[in-house]
């Protein structure tokens, strides 16, 4: 699938591009100094993220464990699984960098923390061949320390007012960025959860009640690895799963990976 994506003219005017864009960064991604890095393990979400990114991106090739493809950084990262963490898996992951006052612009406006999550080094193999549909239930560095050498911190309360118009692209980014999806075969039902800390929880909750159908869950609970998760109601989950990737062909704010294997679960349990 092959859509133009528009830089906005600044990351920090709300629209759906940039609401997609947050989400992602507060899903799974790290801020440091003047630094933002996003992870995905879907090579197509990098370039349309890196796209959005465009006016201030800039791509860091210091580490030789890294292995360039047009212009996205990839590496292949071993990870525990979130539900057992004696299982690890190797997997794609690809980052997108970003650089400038946009940080401090952000921890200012948006009420992120400053730091927030880590830019570790990661063992990787430059020739793997592994495929870049690869495709994560969750993340188990939502919450990781940032890395040692810096001190500065914030308060963060995680201010979502500006995006909420663009509710939608907002949570998918989120979801994107720290949800799973579990086929649960017993039950012919589809489970979708969020793994972060409370703070982001807190307000992925109040975004998930600006939806237009019925978006009950449950109370969050410690994670495995790290942080808290909760989930939806099994009986929610579909139409919340579905309105979450509703007109995404026409705008390409979405991975194609996560949204292919959401609704290929949720068509499952409809034809059972």
């Amino acid at each position: 699938m092959s859509l133009e994506i528009t830089a906005p003219a600044n990351l920090l005017d709300p629209s759906p591009e940039t609401a997609y864009f947050w989400g992602r960064v507060v899903g799974d991604g790290a801020i440091a100094d003047n630094r933002i890095r996003i992870r995905t393990s879907d090579e197509t979400a990098a370039h349309r993220l890196a796209a959005i990114a465009e006016p201030e991106q800039t791509r860091d090739g210091s580490d030789e464990t890294e292995q360039k493809q047009d212009g996205i950084t990839h590496h292949v990262r071993e990870r525990e699984y979130l539900h057992d963490t004696s299982i690890t898996r190797r997997e794609n992951e690809y980052m997108v960098t970003v650089t400038g006052d946009i940080t401090a612009d952000a921890a200012s406006k948006l009420g992120l923390p400053t730091p927030m999550g880590a830019f570790e080094k990661v063992e990787s193999n430059a020739t793997s061949n592994a495929t870049s549909n690869a495709t994560s239930n969750a993340t188990s560095n939502a919450t990781s320390n940032a890395e040692t050498d810096i001190t500065t911190t914030s308060h963060p309360d995680y201010d979502f007012a500006d995006l909420t118009e663009y509710t939608q692209p907002l949570l998918r980014g989120l979801f994107e960025g720290c949800g799973t999806i579990c086929y649960k075969q017993s039950a012919g039902a589809v489970g979708l959860s969020f793994v972060h800390d409370k703070r982001i929880l807190k307000r992925i909750n109040d975004l998930l009640g600006n939806l237009s159908v019925p978006t009950p869950t449950s109370d969050p609970a410690p994670a495995s690895s790290s942080g808290h998760w909760f989930s939806l109601d099994d009986d929610a989950a579909p139409a919340v799963g579905r309105q979450l990737y509703a007109d995404t062909d026409s705008t390409g704010l979405f991975a194609p990976s996560r949204r292919r294997k959401l609704l290929g679960c949720l068509d499952r349990i409809d034809n059972e």
